[in-house]
């Protein structure tokens, strides 16, 4: 192998087994040495790389080849010149002597191989392959001369290789030689500098030759016996000298020739730089001037001659500003010094437009832009003039060009375009249109061809490139409609208009047209088909000439009357009239406008093919033509047969439903009189026997028939209210009222019924609410009333709430009434609102009432405007949301306290078929001193009136022979036909009808009064008739005002029966809120019954600075004692409710004796009714209960313990026992049944059951054996 490789088989021994070898030691070496053979190597193959790439640049060819072999002497050296220093390393070669010849021929195989790889580098386009294989020659050349380089040494004889080492160090060289040619190239195209591919490359080159030589170093083995190679002999330096001297020779010859070359090199370049620069300035079109950094123009080019009209020489050395126009001419100086001073730019770097001043003096627009180029002494600026006059011009037209053509683009209807000759829709142009049309701006449809293509629907593409295809090839234009999809998703309906624009050979360039959006008109003519087609459908069409002769009829007109098309065709329209002279006349006039076009409809009978008759509703349209002129008629037609007669069914249904609501109503009427009539006896004898001496029991008796009977009247009076808000005779009463006054006085009838259950009754009203509203407030009281009530019957724990808020914007009245009652099922929750119906049976049977009460508040919230509503969730409660329409108010005028109207004595004449209701008016108005005369039937008093003189005739309307009006009338025409004063006549009467008021006026009655009679409102109606009558006294608002008048009647007579200083009771009210003195005692008694011993518990709770429970418990007081119309009670705990608030417990302790003084008083009035019974004088505050209860014997005791199952099993089973009750009010006191009457009195069972057994529990036994005894209540 060695012989194949050029070197003589016996330079190289190899090791064999036959002898004993010492293998190579690396303390053999130089350190120094081998450091400097590596360095040499390095360099000089870094500076061979460089060499190469100045050869690879170098334009002449002496040059080149000076460079290629500059750089070949440099590698080749370079490599012989490490080998030997390195050889000069090793110990045995170091003392061994060289062959001269074989040391100088041994730099053949470096240089060889060097002069190949400087050819390879120079080639601009070096292969993978190429380099692939120059590393190899470069490999084998540096092995072949490091071998030849060690058998120069005499020493090598006796050198024996290691093959394994020989063949690693040339694999090693060849390898290393070839990465360093590929990186060589691969690093410039990393974007690399020169330099450093250069310096990477040499010092991997020079790694590779390095590590070539010391690995096959490594390789030699020294025969055993071999010591005295091993000796050092320092004759060896003046070689190491020596080469070191020749390698830095050809060092510095290759380094000086690189300068020569690169000088050269740069030379040549900066004069080919200068004559292109002066062939560029001197062929320029923009005018180029150099400036110096005084200002001074140092070149002037030919452009700029022509373009300013002065020549160079006149310029040169001259100022730039003569030049420049005012006020840039006296400027340009400074600019230029400012410039120079702080570097300050305004236009260095960038260009602007500018004027500049021909030598004629005419001034020429052009773009300035000015460069500065740094020099050492001063720096040069450089100056580009471009002449814009043209461009201007040109811009100037291209403006009014491209107005034109974008007027007239913009003008032109639709989307104007132009498109490639191509199958795909790809624009070229389009108009600002087309975002109208597709949602898509212009700029985006251009710049992404495609899209365009994408809007057009696939299934309308074909079409389309079919329609184009034709038009390009006939040459002709094209017309063709197809859908678009719109940015939004919606479709669009287009027409393409387009025709081929070719070139001179007949090829088509691209398309012009125009693209309509006749979505619209797709839309208008789609919608009148369907609307045709919907009226076809619908209707009998039918079309006629202005003849009246048919043209063409529909299917369903055919239909109708049972003809053909043909049958029909060319007829008169007369053929499906009926055959009347009146007819005929009808016809012609109706024809008449419609020649003159106008529209007539009209209902009228027509007769089909087979002679029926048929009702139809027509309409004759005239369809006008461009000009305004009918040119045919269009009849539409339906038939209305069966909706004429489903009319009359309903006209004939009406009328009987009428006549049925007459009756309803009429049965009413006589409901109203034959209920209200015994009525009016049983309330008004009542009311008469209790104004006389009575003994308890009787008087307790007594008013629970007069208290039933008004029970009973309410249940009356909601159905007839019921009645009537069906029948829509209630009218409103607007007034100004007081809201707060409204909800307070409702609050407060419900205030003892919420107090014996424990319930909280809250009232909230907002700040915005108005304090005075007009409305009518006996309706809105009404509806709380019922509201109200619910909450209380139907919540057993808890509270009652009533809220009010107001809207200003829309004056609507809010009202809740809130509870945590036992709620209503959701699907029970509507019901509540029908005629006597509850959520269920079961709370009919356990609440009782008639059902009315929310049905009658809907229809009142109704006829105020408003609504109801209710939200219920069962067992936890329920609210009602009533919404009234009611504006603000003022405040309304107060009326002045009074009393019973006073009458001068009156003769009157009393007329009436009820002997009770004559007696019952015999005495009311026999007390106030008037002269009855009795009539029994209208007859009699005619009779009567005609026989003597009266001063005022009552007349009851319905009674036998002869009823009131016919009577009134008669007494009328009697009066009239013999000269006579008209009497007054006043009505009597239990209708509650407007109709039965209005009858009675127009009988010729002077006044109206309902039965029963209310006292006050009857004395009222009265003195209104007879006001000449009315004695001085007697004030107008008594007159105007019944429900002052009762209040103040009922009040006279307390005061008259219980006198007390009228600061303690408000009697008025007391009696206004409760209806009367009974139930007010009984309220009263209860209250009492409830304090024993609490001025003792507020005094303790005041020492225990308890102020929150002392507050509450003040606050309970003084809201039952406002209710009961205690007024001094009230004030003083006000006063205390405020001391505990404050916390002042000396003003507390100070009024709390006068709470227990206004006790005691209450006490007294109690005792004074005779309903406490056995009244002791004792400390009011310590009483536990009445001491008639405490003064039972045990017999008694005994006794009521076993009467009072008896009563509650009877209330249980919704019965009233009216034995056992007699028995218990015979053995208890009055104030001990007081709860149980009260309860009767209004049929609450549920509440007479309560009070029942808790009476019971207070009589049970007590434990250990101990005495009976009844307990606080």
């Amino acid at each position: 192998m060695l012989a194949r490789l050029g070197l003589p088989s016996m330079w190289i021994h190899l090791i064999s087994d036959s002898a004993e070898y010492i293998p190579m030691q690396w303390a053999w070496m130089d350190p120094l040495l081998v450091a400097v053979s590596v360095f040499i190597a390095v360099i000089t193959c870094t500076m061979a790389l460089q060499m190469a790439g100045l050869a690879q640049k170098a334009q002449q060819m002496p040059a080149r080849a000076l460079a290629q072999f500059s750089g070949t002497v440099s590698l080749g050296g370079g490599i012989w010149c490490m080998h030997f220093i390195g050889m000069l390393a090793f110990a045995p070669c170091a003392s061994s002597e060289f062959s001269a010849v074989h040391s100088a021929m041994s730099a053949l195989p470096s240089l060889i191989a060097a002069m190949v790889t400087m050819r390879t580098l120079q080639q601009p386009v070096r292969t993978w392959g190429t380099l692939l294989l120059n590393g190899l020659i470069l490999g084998l050349g540096v092995a072949s001369m490091h071998f030849w380089g060690m058998a120069a040494a005499h020493a090598s004889n006796a050198f024996y290789y290691s093959p394994q080492s020989l063949l690693l160090a040339i694999t090693l060289v060849m390898i290393f030689a070839v990465a360093a040619l590929m990186v060589h190239r691969r690093l410039p195209e990393l974007g690399c500098q020169p330099m450093i591919v250069n310096i990477v490359s040499g010092v991997v080159l020079g790694l590779a030759v390095s590590g070539m030589h010391y690995v096959a170093m490594d390789a030699i083995h020294l025969p055993v016996g071999a010591n005295d190679l091993l000796e050092d002999d320092a004759q060896h330096w003046p070689l190491v000298l020596t080469t070191a001297v020749v390698c830095l020779l050809l060092a510095g010859l290759i380094l000086a020739t690189n300068i020569g070359m690169r000088w050269r090199q740069m030379f040549e370049q900066i004069k080919r730089s200068e004559s292109r620069l002066r062939a560029v300035v001197d062929t320029a079109v923009d005018g180029i001037i150099m400036i110096e950094g005084n200002g001074t123009i140092s070149a002037f080019n030919p452009a700029a001659e022509q373009l300013l009209g002065w020549t160079a020489q006149e310029v040169i050395g001259r100022n730039v500003n003569i030049l420049m126009p005012q006020p840039d001419k006296d400027r340009h100086d400074g600019y230029l010094q400012r410039h120079l001073a702080t570097g300050h730019t305004s236009i260095i770097g960038s260009g602007r437009e500018v004027h500049a001043q021909h030598k004629n003096g005419e001034l020429v627009a052009v773009r300035l832009a000015v460069g500065r180029v740094p020099l050492p002494n001063q720096p040069l600026f450089v100056g580009f003039l471009t002449d814009m006059r043209q461009r201007r011009a040109m811009e100037t037209s291209l403006l009014r060009s491209e107005e034109q053509h974008r007027t007239l683009i913009s003008n032109i209807p639709g989307v104007t375009f132009r498109r490639s000759a191509e199958a795909a829709w790809r624009p070229l142009f389009l108009s600002k249109a087309v975002e109208m049309l597709t949602g898509w701006p212009a700029e985006a449809l251009l710049s992404t061809p495609e899209r365009m293509q994408d809007l057009v629907l696939s299934q309308d593409m074909q079409g389309l490139q079919h329609t184009v295809h034709e038009a390009i090839t006939t040459g002709l234009s094209y017309h063709h409609e197809y859908r678009l999809r719109h940015r939004d998703g919606s479709m669009r309906w287009v027409t393409e208009s387009g025709r081929g624009v070719h070139d001179e050979a007949g090829q088509v360039l691209w398309i012009d047209g125009v693209l309509m959006d006749n979505t619209d008109s797709k839309a208008r003519n789609a919608e009148f088909v369907g609307t045709v087609n919907a009226i076809n459908r619908a209707m009998a069409v039918i079309d006629y000439s202005m003849d009246g002769l048919i043209l063409q009829a529909n299917q369903n007109f055919l239909n109708h009357f049972g003809y053909t098309q043909e049958e029909i065709q060319g007829l008169h329209f007369r053929i499906f009239c009926l055959n009347s002279e009146a007819s005929y006349e009808e016809d012609a006039a109706m024809w008449q406008q419609l020649q003159q076009g106008q529209f007539v409809t009209r209902e009228c009978q027509a007769v089909t093919k087979d002679g029926r008759v048929i009702w139809v509703e027509t309409s004759f349209n005239p369809i006008l033509n461009a000009s305004g002129n009918p040119f045919r008629i269009t009849q539409l037609l339906t038939d209305i047969t069966a909706r004429r007669s489903l009319s009359q069914a309903l006209l004939e249904a009406k009328e009987r439903a009428e006549a049925a609501a007459t009756a309803r109503s009429t049965f009413l009427a006589n409901m109203s009189h034959e209920i209200r009539t015994p009525m009016n006896a049983i309330i008004g004898f009542s009311e008469a026997l209790l104004d006389t001496p009575l003994r308890p029991t009787q008087e307790r008796y007594l008013e629970t028939v007069h208290r039933s009977a008004r029970s009973m009247l309410r249940l009356l009076n909601d159905i007839l209210d019921t009645a009537k808000l069906d029948k829509g005779a209630v009218t409103l009463e607007m007034e100004d009222f007081a809201l707060a006054d409204t909800c307070q006085l409702v609050l407060s009838a419900q205030r003892l019924q919420a107090e014996k259950k424990g319930l909280q009754l809250l009232m909230h009203i907002d700040a915005n609410v108005p304090t005075y509203l007009h409305g009518d407030a006996l309706r809105i009281q009404q509806i709380l009333a019922n509201l109200l009530g619910n909450a209380v019957k139907f919540t057993e724990q808890g509270y009652v709430q009533l809220h009010a808020s107001y809207e200003p914007a829309t004056s609507a009245l809010h009202l809740r009434v809130k509870d945590s009652g036992i709620g209503i099922a959701s699907d029970k929750l509507e019901r509540i609102f029908d005629p006597f119906s509850q959520a269920d049976a079961s709370t009919t049977r356990r609440y009782g009432g008639t059902g009315l009460g929310t049905t009658i508040s809907r229809q009142l919230a109704e006829l105020m405007g408003g609504s109801i509503q209710a939200s219920s969730q069962l067992g936890k409660g329920s609210e009602f949301h009533v919404q009234l329409q009611v504006a603000p108010g003022a405040a309304p005028r107060s009326l002045a306290a009074s009393t019973l109207p006073q009458l001068q004595p009156l003769h009157i004449l009393a007329a009436d078929d009820v002997p009770q209701n004559l007696e019952l008016l015999s005495v009311v108005l026999g007390k106030q001193g008037h002269t009855l005369t009795l009539a029994h039937d209208g007859l009699a008093a005619v009779q009567l009136r005609q026989a003597h003189h009266f001063d005022l005739i009552l007349m009851d309307l319905q009674m036998p022979q002869l009823d009131g009006l016919a009577a009134a009338q008669n007494i009328r025409a009697w009066e009239q036909a013999h000269q006579q004063r008209a009497v007054p006549i006043i009505a009597l009467s239990a209708s509650v009808l407007e109709q039965d008021r209005r009858s009675a006026f127009d009988a010729g009655m002077n006044g109206f009064a309902t039965k029963p009679l209310e006292l006050p409102k009857f004395l009222a109606e009265i003195a209104r008739v007879l006001q000449d009558r009315v004695l001085p006294s007697s004030s107008d608002a008594s007159i105007q005002s019944a429900s002052a008048l009762a209040a103040s009647s009922t009040a006279a007579a307390v005061s008259d029966a219980y006198p007390m200083d009228g600061d303690f009771v408000d009697w008025p009210s007391g009696l206004q809120l409760w209806g009367g003195t009974a139930p007010l005692r009984a309220a009263w008694a209860r209250f009492m019954g409830e304090q024993g011993g609490r001025e003792r518990e507020l005094r303790s709770l005041c020492e225990q600075a308890d102020w929150d429970t002392v507050a509450a418990m003040v606050h309970r007081m003084r809201g039952a004692a406002g209710n009961l119309a205690l007024r001094q009670l009230h004030e003083i705990l006000t006063r205390m409710e405020t001391a505990a608030r404050q916390q002042n417990a000396p003003q507390f302790a100070a009024l709390l004796p006068a709470m227990g003084s206004a006790l005691a008083q209450i006490d007294t009035l109690l005792c004074a009714s005779a309903h406490y019974a056995d009244c002791s004088a004792g400390d009011n505050s310590d009483r536990a209960q009445p001491d008639g209860m405490t003064a039972l014997s045990a017999a008694q005791h005994q006794q009521a313990a076993s009467v009072l199952p008896i009563l509650i099993a009877a209330l249980q089973a919704g019965e009233i026992p009216s034995k056992a009750l007699e028995q218990l009010s015979q053995l208890l006191p009055a104030a001990a049944m007081v709860p149980i009457q009260t309860a009767l009195d209004v049929f609450d069972f549920d509440q007479a059951l309560g009070s029942a057994q808790a009476l019971a529990y207070h009589f049970q036994p007590l434990d250990h054996g101990k005495t009976p005894h009844v307990a606080q209540p």
